[in-house]
């Protein structure tokens, strides 16, 4: 007799935990990669605009830089006795004609006794007058009085006025009788070569000597500014151009007077001097020769095709090549003729360079 057996059923496990894990994971997984792809395309977006340069008004500079003489119309005033000195003026302060500029006072305590004398001589008479019974001869004597000890003081005092009108500088440095505006036609280009000065200005003396000097008087009106050239071969007479000064911060006009037949040195007129170049003697400067306007792209942007010049212009997803004429140039701008403003101009590099430049 055959026993019936009984069939098992097959039965399949599931682990519902691993199951959890691996749904929690594409969770986590799938935005990730979601957001690391939308950040890829952001920078390939934003590196590919970096590729394309918008074509906008731009101004390219022709400079000449050098160092340049200060040729001024300036007067040295000189103490014409020793004694202790008292200055009347301060740098920097415009003065007139016959302004009292300081005082030599050879005996400082013979003044202070002169003065004092002086002062009681003029109230006396004062009181004389004042009175109600004016004794005329003693208003004479007293006058005659003031009248010498006011000579006495004079002789111990002297003081010094200005001779032309300009401004007061204490910079003095040894050159006001050399460079003067009458003897710039002989400077040349060797001579301004080896002008040199101290930067330092001198300290305004408390005493004098005869015959030292003490302070001079330069004329703000006008200066003549000589400089030896390279590269100023675009520069004209008679034509201003603009003129830098890096070291103080300023930039003037000045006229072109003379070029020197060699095209080494340069005489310039400057008009309404500020007051920080009358102390100045030897400065560096910059001259704008001349000043380029027009559509400018990046240097980079310019590139050679077949043996002519041009730019790759940006145009419905692909690439047209444009002659073009560069008229200047720096180390980052070319101005060029022959697109227009808001081209979309391809700049040498990058991700869009690489794909287009050979459709």
């Amino acid at each position: 007799m055959v026993k019936g057996m009984k069939r098992k059923a097959s039965s399949k496990v599931v682990d519902l935990r691993s199951r959890r894990i691996r749904k929690k994971r594409r969770k986590i997984v799938w935005p990730l990669t979601a957001t690391f792809l939308c950040l890829l395309l952001i920078c390939l977006i934003a590196y590919a605009r970096e590729d394309i340069y918008v074509a906008k008004e731009s101004e390219i500079e022709e400079v000449i830089s050098s160092e340049a003489v200060l040729v001024k119309n300036e007067r040295v005033i000189k103490s014409p006795a020793e004694g202790k000195l008292e200055l009347l003026v301060k740098a920097g302060q415009r003065v007139r004609v016959n302004t009292p500029l300081f005082k030599v006072v050879a005996d400082a305590d013979k003044k202070q006794l002169l003065e004092n004398e002086l002062g009681e001589l003029k109230k006396k008479l004062e009181n004389v007058k004042k009175a109600q019974l004016q004794n005329e001869a003693a208003v004479e004597v007293l006058e005659k009085s003031i009248q010498l000890q006011e000579q006495k003081l004079e002789e111990i005092e002297c003081t010094v006025f200005a001779p032309m009108a300009g401004t007061v500088s204490f910079s003095i440095d040894g050159y006001e009788d050399l460079l003067v505006p009458d003897k710039i036609n002989s400077l040349e280009y060797g001579d301004l070569k080896v002008i040199e000065v101290s930067g330092e200005s001198e300290a305004v003396l408390e005493a004098a000597k005869i015959n030292q000097a003490v302070l001079k008087i330069v004329d703000n009106l006008f200066l003549n500014l000589v400089t030896p050239l390279s590269g100023g071969e675009s520069l004209k007479s008679g034509r201003k151009y603009t003129v830098r000064f890096p070291d103080l911060g300023l930039e003037l006009k000045a006229e072109l007077l003379k070029l020197s037949e060699d095209g080494k040195t340069a005489v310039f007129l400057i008009k309404d001097v500020p007051f920080e170049l009358l102390d100045e003697r030897k400065v560096p400067v910059e001259i704008v020769a001349k000043t380029y306007k027009g559509i400018g792209v990046p240097v980079s942007a310019v590139i050679n095709q077949k043996g002519e010049e041009g730019v790759l212009l940006f145009y419905d997803g692909r690439s047209i090549f444009k002659p073009v004429e560069v008229v200047a140039c720096d180390d980052e701008v070319a101005i060029v003729e022959g697109i227009k403003l808001g081209d979309r101009v391809i700049v040498k590099r990058g991700l869009i360079w690489n794909l287009l430049r050979k459709i």
